[in-house]
């Protein structure tokens, strides 16, 4: 007996993901046809759901393609922060229609979800409890490793479009490595803290496209973010950087343990 999946797309996670990591954007149309083939293979997709922020340009006449491809569009308010960085909850909106479909419609025995926050791991454990069976796809340079830990399948959309990781990321790799280098000297140093806007403006010099690089470094957890208090304005906080010193890149960059690396760090 066929199996009966509902879809759930972060289509801003995919195609972020796909553009700060390789540069490449793909028409929506053959993403989203890409996508539901590879759901297909768990049963009958009887339900489709894709989150954007639609306002956004990037995103003109997507709503259109996907009620073409019978995936029902969710609009999601999106939020720019001073520094540039721009976030939404789509997570949220998506855990939250899923798990109302959980309880809803008994007769959907898979759920595929096209994401790669660690955030979906709690959403995951839900319906693992209901005994319903969860893949994921996503890119596989900006999917978190807990979150492939927790699912029953993961596909990467690498693999899917046809792209070749290892030639496309060399120079990515490249400017990583130096990003990680430049950010360690500025933590050993007298700065106080090293303030996101600031390393993206002023301090990334000669970087192909620092806003993707950063964009990338932090969904890796390669850098975490942190707020520090505005005395002049402290309704609006400082968005500071700093690296993790728990990342594989970053210690084998630096060359020492997670311990060596927290000195280093530091300072000391």
């Amino acid at each position: 007996m066929a199996k009966n999946v509902a879809l759930f797309i972060d289509y801003e996670n995919v195609y972020w993901s796909l553009k700060n990591n390789y540069t490449l954007v793909f028409q929506p149309g053959c993403l989203i046809d890409l996508i539901k083939q590879e759901a297909q293979k768990e049963g009958q997709v009887v339900l489709a759901l894709a989150y954007a922020d639609f306002d956004q340009p990037e995103f003109k006449g997507l709503q259109t393609d996907l009620q073409r491809r019978s995936v029902e569009p969710r609009h999601v308010f999106s939020k720019t922060f001073p520094e540039g960085v721009r976030k939404n909850a789509a997570d949220i909106e998506l855990s939250l229609d899923a798990l109302e479909l959980m309880y809803t419609r008994d007769d959907i025995d898979t759920y595929v979800l096209v994401c790669g926050d660690r955030d979906l791991i709690q959403l995951i454990r839900k319906l693992h409890t209901r005994n319903k069976r969860v893949s994921v796809i996503g890119v596989s340079r900006t999917t978190s490793s807990d979150l492939v830990m927790f699912c029953d399948t993961f596909t990467d959309i690498e693999s899917l479009l046809g792209i070749n990781p290892s030639r496309i990321l060399s120079l990515r790799e490249a400017e990583m490595i130096a990003l990680i280098q430049r950010l360690a000297v500025l933590q050993s140093g007298n700065l106080p803290f090293v303030g996101l806007k600031m390393l993206i403006n002023r301090l990334l010099t000669g970087f192909g496209d620092p806003q993707a690089l950063i964009n990338q470094a932090i969904s890796e957890e390669i850098l975490v973010t942190y707020s520090v208090p505005n005395p002049y304005k402290p309704e609006f906080p400082t968005t500071a950087v700093k690296l993790n010193p728990e990342h594989e890149l970053v210690q084998k960059v630096l060359g020492g343990s997670k311990q060596e690396m927290s000195l280093q760090l530091s300072g000391i």
